[in-house]
């Protein structure tokens, strides 16, 4: 860490490329010049509107990188292996503390202005103790925001952290900061900016206000206070935000604790192509109910899952929920931990034991023990039509934690055509139509589509696009719903599917051609 510097002295070290900023930089992002040019020049105007804005402070940076999910989609929150890069579009925050709660930030993009708030505003005046009040709370202020109209402001991102480490710290007085935030990450694009800009702040919370968190506890904390906002995901997205490493794939999991197994290698010759579809997935809009409501479809499923074990093999769960008693942690079992610990036949028996659609009235006649849990659930997003897919959904979430679990075995092995087979069958549970079944029997448990179906006609027809030019594979990026797409094709097919892409997809559509190579970068944290 470079540490707390004068604004001038950091636009002195910045234009003298003092050899620490750029040893630091190098170490972030390796060592092309390009890159290492375009993250200074971003580090001088951000500090430069810096001074503008409050004058001459002593002031650090903070950078939080977008991320990739390449197999394990849709699945971090249910305790499953996922296999993200942390990539080198960013959000850049520089930052100064302040004796009171207020916290004023400036965005460089003009269209987001410049927010302001108290901390003792935005937090709960009762105690929250669990995880489920946690839930509660945040779905009143989400209801009280879009009745208000304003839910879909960027200043929740902003609000999130502090509110929640007041809940983690309650006898304690949070500081408040001024900044001044730029991004190269693309909105609403499926990388994570959303995630991005909590764990950003984050970072500057803990920093300016001493807090020291292991890396276990931040990636906890950020996402579960990214529930403010109104999205009910996990912690994936803020993990490989914060942990990722330069030219590395990291195989990890967020669940029942953050577990970091390795970080693979890149497959030489080949990259990752992100393809913006022009099309926004905005997850506090309209986007965010479909979100919710696969995450609820989760909740309920692994609770009739949880049942069929206790009366059907009580020893497999009194296993998982033993291993896990002394975890500070309120949940014992996760979808994940089906694949971990039980045999394919007995999955397949699970998966197939499940009612394939069931809704709101006869959930709770059919589970009615559970009624609190479910009303707080069907809480965060309107009721679908026809009721929840419970079987598909969770016959998705299964196979892909097998195939985000498989990934590792698959680049130790070199094995670049089975990467491409994952991401195409994952894809296939995405797509809005499929002409194959989503789930058949006689096929191993990582061949299953499944339907989470969260992908959009257009991003559909971006993936066979790619696929027909030659791509290994191509798939959804993110929590779907619009944003963007990435292929994974071989450095000498990398011009041919730009190509395809701009002829069949972009050019007719009339939509800008937008596309970045993917690099993988360090993780998050104050310069």
């Amino acid at each position: 860490m470079i540490g707390q510097k004068t604004t001038h002295e950091w636009i002195r070290a910045i234009r003298g490329r003092n050899d620490d900023l750029i040893s630091r930089l190098r170490s972030i992002y390796g060592n092309s010049e390009e890159l290492i040019g375009e993250r200074l020049c971003a580090l001088l105007q951000t500090a430069m509107r810096f001074g503008e804005t409050f004058g001459e402070r002593d002031v650090s940076f903070v950078r939080a990188p977008g991320r990739l999910n390449t197999v394990g989609m849709h699945a971090d929150h249910r305790g499953a292996f996922i296999n993200p890069i942390s990539l080198d579009k960013e959000i850049l925050i520089c930052f100064s503390r302040t004796e009171d709660d207020l916290v004023e930030v400036h965005n460089m993009n003009p269209a987001y202005g410049t927010r302001r708030f108290h901390l003792s505003e935005t937090c709960p005046d009762a105690p929250i103790r669990t995880d489920a009040e946690w839930l509660e709370w945040t779905q009143e202020r989400t209801d009280q925001r879009k009745a208000a109209g304003v839910n879909e402001d960027w200043i929740t991102k902003l609000q999130a952290p502090p509110a929640y480490l007041h809940t983690r710290f309650p006898g304690r007085k949070l500081r408040g900061f001024d900044g001044v935030i730029g991004s190269s990450l693309p909105d609403m694009g499926g990388l994570s900016s959303s995630s991005a800009v909590v764990v950003a702040t984050t970072e500057i919370m803990t920093h300016v206000n001493d807090i020291d968190l292991h890396d276990g506890q931040f990636v906890r904390y950020a996402g579960t206070a990214e529930w403010y906002v109104g999205t009910r995901g996990g912690f994936g997205d803020h993990a490989a935000i914060k942990c990722g490493r330069l030219g590395k794939i990291t195989h990890m999991k967020t669940l029942p604790e953050l577990t970091i197994d390795a970080y693979l290698p890149f497959p030489n010759g080949y990259q990752i192509i992100i393809f913006d579809s022009g099309i926004q997935a905005n997850k506090t809009g309209g986007a965010g109910q479909k979100f919710n409501e696969k995450t609820a479809t989760y909740e309920i499923g692994e609770i009739y899952l949880r049942n069929d074990l206790e009366t059907r093999n009580p020893e497999a769960i009194r296993g998982i929920v033993a291993a896990r008693r002394d975890l500070d942690i309120e949940k014992k079992f996760h979808l994940g931990d089906v694949v971990e610990c039980l045999e394919q036949p007995e999955i397949y028996r699970l998966i197939q034991s499940l009612p394939e659609q069931v809704d709101r009235r006869g959930l709770l006649s059919q589970l009615p023990e559970e009624e609190r849990f479910l009303q707080q659930q069907f809480a965060t997003h309107d009721e679908p039509a026809g009721g929840y897919r419970i079987r598909m959904v969770i016959a998705y979430g299964i196979a892909e934690s097998a195939r985000g679990m498989k990934l590792k075995d698959v680049l130790n092995r070199n094995r670049v055509d089975l990467y491409g087979e994952l991401m195409n069958v994952s894809h296939d549970g995405d797509r809005v139509n499929l002409d194959a079944p989503r789930f058949d029997p006689g096929k191993d448990l990582h061949l299953q589509p499944g339907d989470y179906n969260c992908s959009i006609p257009e991003i559909d027809e971006m993936v066979d696009i790619a696929l027909e030019a030659g791509a290994e594979g191509a798939q959804i990026s993110g929590a779907g719903l619009g944003g963007s797409m990435m292929v994974l094709v071989s450095t000498e097919g990398v011009q041919s599917i730009i190509e395809a892409m701009r002829n069949r997809y972009y050019e007719p559509q009339g939509i800008d051609e937008r596309l970045t190579v993917a690099s993988p970068v360090q993780g998050a944290g104050v310069l």
